[in-house]
Formats: structure tokens, sequence, C-alpha cells
């Protein structure tokens, strides 16, 4: 007897559904192994890369589809500062500091959370959660996760996670992926920081064995030296001849100049000048402009000197000191040279606690440029000192700058107050194309406890719009964006705006205060600042 037909549809409904199980089955477990291999790829890459750039170069490209993300970034603690500092990437090229002595507002309260709690944090819904209470922004995930990394008891900072595809997006082995990863990059990390010591320690001792090498020699030319000048200091009054007494003269003097140049050798070199005490950097860089006055006015420079009349008191050693400011002296004195302008400025100003001595020169136009051997070990000796040596690269030139702490109780006041002593948090668009002019800018803000938010021009406009921002900092460039167009634009947005330019320009100025703005000089005087930080405080509170 023949099977009714609708038994044949069902037994053909069962196949089918099993076939469509196993299928299905089958893809998930190959997406899982697709998953497991590009984890322990990724794995293998963070422990074999050289920078935290790369890190999270590699975090930003493979993360997401292990994790079905749509961002990822990572945050390492500046503990000069006590912030978190996102690492740009090409996804997300843009740097972001977060204050951890302030209140943090959005994802970087998270952030801050999972850094200070050394705990994963989950966030399904970040838009509704109390912590984050991010609301419903464009841009902003719908779930996000963050975690520590921790490496020897060591907070180094933190990976965040978000998704802005649904809620509750990550299950719990995810968080656990995310957890096991963030120990990985933090191992990772401690490795790459080890490493830099024991590079930091092997040119430390090449620095020393050059030192005693070069004491040797500087001991060995001082007795001739010392010897010539005697001889001719007592021939100048034996004859009458007055060419043959200028002559003398001007022996004595190379001879004494020689013998001053061989005890600066000594000094950087000796062993025994190794015990740190108080120098004045200010006096010091003068000091070293007068030493090489001379081959200044030989070379036809121009020296622009505006270093800062008050005393910056620097706990080092100060053989070691003048080293480091002689040889950028020098670095900028050759490549000055070879310019067209043939013109060498050096700055100081005292800001938050620390002094930056900043040598600027034009960019050579002949000749081969001047050798860097010696700019590795400036660097070692400024990071020995608790500073840090930056090259700049502006239109037209070049330069440095050289950041130290002033020695703890000689400040000339208070370094920066947190802003909760002082008034609210603010919160501050920043927008300075050259990037060592706007870390600076970024560190004198976020010590003073403010949010900052560096953004490239083109997007200054759109991020306003978005984001509610009590002033904007822009620095002014040559062949910049058109500042006063923006200002127009954004000035129903924000309620200050804050020109900093170099030099002060009083018609510039004028022009910005009749539009309610306000101009700030290079090199920035903290007096002006804090007016400026307390007027932005004041029309901010004043419209909410």
């Amino acid at each position: 007897m023949a099977a009714p037909p609708y038994l044949w549809l069902a037994v053909l409904v069962v196949v089918a559904l099993g076939v469509g199980i196993w299928w299905a089955r089958t893809q998930q477990l190959s997406a899982q192994r697709r998953s497991m291999r590009a984890f322990y790829t990724l794995s293998e890459q963070i422990f074999a890369a050289p920078s935290s750039t790369e890190i999270a170069e590699k975090l930003a490209e493979t993360l997401p589809s292990i994790l079905q993300a749509t961002t990822v970034r990572l945050y390492l603690w500046n503990r000069r500062r006590n912030s978190l500092e996102s690492v740009p990437t090409a996804a997300d090229p843009e740097p972001m500091a977060i204050s951890l002595d302030g209140a943090a507002e959005g994802l970087a309260a998270g952030a801050a959370k999972c850094f200070q709690s050394r705990t994963l944090l989950n966030l399904p819904d970040v838009r509704r959660n109390a912590l984050v209470n991010a609301g419903w922004k464009a841009g902003v995930p719908r779930s996000a996760m963050f975690a520590p990394l921790l490496a020897q008891l060591d907070a180094l900072g933190v990976i965040e996670v978000g998704s802005a595809r649904r809620l509750g997006y990550f299950a719990p082995e995810e968080q656990a992926s995310l957890q096991h990863l963030a120990k990985q990059v933090a191992a990772s990390l401690k490795l790459e920081e080890q490493q830099a010591v024991r590079e930091q320690l092997f040119r430390s001792e090449k620095l020393a064995a050059t030192g005693q090498l070069i004491s040797g020699v500087a001991s060995d030319l001082r007795a001739p030296l010392e010897r010539i000048q005697e001889l001719s200091s007592a021939l100048i009054g034996a004859d009458n001849s007055s060419q043959i007494e200028r002559d003398l003269k001007q022996l004595t003097a190379e001879a004494r100049r020689a013998s001053e140049i061989v005890s600066r050798l000594v000094s950087f070199a000796h062993p025994t000048e190794t015990s740190t005490r108080l120098v004045d950097v200010n006096a010091l860089t003068a000091g070293l402009m007068q030493f090489r006055e001379p081959e200044w006015k030989a070379l036809a420079l121009r020296v622009q000197n505006h270093l800062s009349p008050e005393p910056a008191l620097v706990l080092g050693v100060q053989g070691q000191l003048e080293e480091v400011f002689l040889n950028l002296l020098v670095h900028g004195e050759q490549t000055a040279s070879r310019s067209v302008a043939k013109t060498l400025e050096v700055t100081s100003s005292l800001i938050a606690g620390r002094v930056v001595v900043e040598i600027h020169f034009p960019e050579e136009s002949e000749g081969s440029p001047p050798s860097h051997s010696n700019l590795e070990v400036c660097r070692v000796i400024t990071q020995n000192h608790g500073g840090e040596l930056r090259l700049r690269s502006l239109a037209g030139g070049g330069g440095f700058d050289v950041d130290l702490p002033l020695a703890p109780g000689t400040e000339q006041r208070p370094a920066s107050r947190a802003p909760a002593a002082l008034g609210r948090v603010l919160t501050l668009m920043l927008v300075d194309p050259d990037l060592g002019a706007q870390r600076q800018l970024l560190g004198l803000l976020s010590a003073r406890g403010h949010r900052v938010v560096p953004v490239r021009a083109e997007e200054a406009a759109d991020l306003a719009h978005r984001l509610r921002f009590d002033g904007i900092v822009w620095a002014l460039r040559s062949g910049g964006s058109q500042w006063s167009d923006f200002q127009d634009r954004l000035r129903e947005s924000i309620p200050t705006f804050v020109l900093v330019s170099d030099g002060y320009d009083a018609d510039l100025a004028a022009s910005i205060q009749e539009k309610g703005g306000f101009l700030l000089g290079r090199p920035l005087q903290e007096p002006e600042l804090e007016v400026v930080l307390g007027a932005v405080e004041a029309r901010s509170t004043a419209r909410a």
C-alpha cells in the first residue's frame, strides 16, 4: 500500500530541517575556528610588535572581526600627567587625553572607571548607563566594554571596544577573550618598556666611556694651552712693537678661549661630577649663549634671546645639562648658518611646574645637514632628568623643545591646581596641526584637569554641532585654515574662541576681541592663561 503524500512531505521537511541545522552548525564551527585562528595570530603579532602604535594598529585592524565590534581604542597611562592618552591609529588618528584627576564624561568615564578599579567593565546599554550617560548622540556605540592592561600588578592602560549594532552585544566568552588579550598587550608593553630601559642603560654606558676619553684628551691639552697663554702674556709687555703686541694679545685671547673650551669638555665628562644639585636652566642657557657668541658673530647669525628672566631651578647634574643645551645650540647654529635668514631664536617659559626651553632655527638652504649623532645622547640625558626632548617641524624651519620639571618647592607659583578647587571642569576643543605644539597645549590644559579633544580643522564644525564644548583653542599656523570663518560658524555653538599665535599682535588681538575672543601669544604665560580660562568658565556658566 502506497504511503500518503502528506507523509512523504513530512519526511522531506524533517530531512530539510536536519540538513539546515547541520549546515548552520558547520558554518558556526567554521566561524569559530576562523575567529580562534585570528585571535592566536593577533596574539603573536602583539608580542612581535615593536611599539605601542603598532599594537594599536593591530588591535584596530583585527579585533573587530573577532568580537564583531565597530570601534577599538587603546589608552596608555601617562604617569606624569595622570591621564589616559589614546594611541592614534589610521582608523582613529585624533589623539585624546582623559584626566584621572577630574570627572570624565561619556565613554571617557568608562575608561577611567575601568583603569581605577582594575577590572573589566561591560556596558550593555551605553546610552542609558548611569556611569557613562552618553545619551542619544551620533557616533556613540550602543554597547561597550573596557579591559584594563595589567602587568606585574601595574596598570598600564585600557582597551576600549564598542559596538554600534545593537544592545548587550558582547557575550561572556567575548569578554573573557578581551580580558585575555588585554593581559597579552600589557605583557608586550612591559617587555617593550624593559627593553627601552636596557637600551638606555647601554647608551649611558657608551656615554660614560666617551666622556672618560674626552676627559683624558682634554686634560692632555690643558697644560700646553696654559703654557702658551703664560708665554704670550709675558711677551706682551716685553716688546714695543705695536703689531707684535696686537698679535700677542690675539694669541692670548685665543689660548684663553681654547682653555675655556677644554675646561667645559672636562666638566661634561668628569667622573666625579655626578651628584645632583639645583641648576638654573635659564642662567645656564644664557651662559652657553654668551660662550657661543663669538662663533655666531663670525657666521653673521642674528640671535634672538627670549629667555625668561625668572630663575628656573631644576634638580640635576650641571655638566650633563650643559652638554644637552650646548649640543642643541650648536646644532641650531649649524642649521641656521646654512639658511638664507641666518636667525636663531632661543625662548624659555615656566608653565605648570615645568620649564620649556625652545630653540628655533630656519630651514637650511645649502650645504649638508649637521650630524644628528649627539641628539640621541641629549634625549637620554633629558629623560634621565625626568624631562622630554622634542623635535619640532615648523613652516620654514624647525627646532627643539627641552621640557624639564622644576625642582619641588621652587616654583614661582602653584604649578596648576585642579579646576575643582577653582571652578568647574571645562571641555575644550583643540585645533593645532603641529603635533609637537599640540601635545604641549594638551598637557598644559589636561594638567589643570580640563577635558581636551584635539581635532583637525576640517572636522571642527561638524564635531561642534554633535558635542558640547565650553571653548575652542585654535593655534594659528601659516598656510593653515582660515580661523575667522570657523569662529563665525561656531559662535552659536561654542561661547569662547581662543587664538594662539607666535608672538603677540595688537591688531589681531583687537580684531578677535571684537567678536568676543581672546589672543594668547607664545611662549604662553601662566597668568594670561589663567585669566582666559576664567573667562571661558564665566561665559560657559552664564550660557548654561
